[in-house]
């Protein structure tokens, strides 16, 4: 009912102050329908906003909203207190060796786990995850850069592959991440290629006399942004860790702990991670640990196999 109304012979006739409010890249409606009824309606008002969303309430609302209040009140919305402008990094890990449910499932943990440790030391702060993609907010760019960096070879050491997306603007201190910076930091990290860290341009502009080095990625085109978004990737300082480092070998016997080596042993006997901690009066988490650990050093894809590695460099009285 709504697609057969057809107004275009009023639209002259109406005399009501009139906003016209059409995201520019509207999956629905093209924009030319507003700038139709601007050139019809007197003295209408159009106002074209970044984003593809056609209802009201998706998308960019704060800012549709803004553009109402303004209209109806003649002041600009005054701006929200709560929200500040941070670095956004989103780290986002995958797995390209095809490892097994278990497996991954175990790498993942425990990259979230460092991931945290990591986000707190940069003087960051966790911001939400999703899926594989963890978000950390940070006061400075230089900050979240060298965060990047740290995950970058932490997932090296644990045996996934990362890449990350860096960008700063505006977001709320409270609540779950949304906003533009949050999509395009996102939107950054899935363009990523394996071990890099993919920033826009203003990251490496405030960052200027940090220490950090970037190098130009082109531009890329997002729907939520009036024009292309310059990128960089950052590359490395002097103390930083290089972009890639050659696969470590298999370790032996001497690559494992005392307490690895106990551990490995227990394995090869049969025993559950349960059965393990309990013998060894370690919490059932930890025994976890040294399992991924063991498995990682030893290039080994499963506890069955570190069980055959046990067998094979027992001693002559026994593992």
């Amino acid at each position: 009912m709504n697609a057969a109304i057809d107004v275009r012979g009023v639209l002259a006739a109406i005399s009501a102050p009139t906003l016209l409010v059409h995201r520019r890249n509207d999956a629905r409606v093209d924009p030319d329908a507003s700038r139709f009824l601007a050139k019809k309606i007197p003295n209408a008002r159009l106002v074209e906003v970044p984003g593809r969303d056609h209802p009201i309430w998706t998308g960019d609302v704060d800012r549709v909203v803004d553009l109402i209040e303004e209209f109806l009140t003649g002041e600009r919305a005054v701006a929200e207190a709560e929200r500040v402008l941070a670095a956004l990094l989103v780290t986002r890990i995958y797995d390209t060796a095809r490892l097994g449910d278990r497996m991954w499932s175990q790498r993942s943990q425990r990259f979230q786990e460092t991931w945290r440790l990591l986000v707190g030391r940069h003087g960051g702060r966790t911001a939400g995850m999703q899926s594989e993609m963890m978000m950390s907010r940070f006061d400075g760019p230089a900050r979240a850069i060298r965060c990047a960096a740290a995950l970058r070879g932490a997932a090296q050491d644990i045996g996934v592959a990362s890449a990350q997306g860096v960008h700063v603007g505006e977001i709320q201190m409270r609540g779950p991440p949304a906003g533009l910076t949050v999509r395009v930091a996102t939107q950054l990290a899935a363009q990523a290629r394996r071990g890099d860290i993919l920033a826009s341009r203003l990251v490496a502009d405030l960052a200027t006399g940090s220490g950090l080095h970037f190098t130009d990625a082109g531009r890329i085109a997002l729907e939520d942004l009036d024009g292309p978004l310059a990128l960089v990737l950052a590359t490395s300082e002097q103390h930083l860790e290089p972009t890639g480092r050659p696969k470590s070998k298999a370790g032996g016997p001497a690559a494992l702990t005392a307490r690895e080596s106990e551990v490995v042993s227990l394995i090869a006997a049969g025993k559950s991670n349960a059965a393990i901690a309990a013998e060894l009066r370690l919490s059932e988490h930890t025994v976890k640990r040294h399992v991924a650990n063991i498995l990682l050093k030893l290039d080994l894809p499963s506890r069955a196999a570190a069980a055959a590695f046990s067998v094979r460099h027992a001693g002559p009285d026994g593992p």
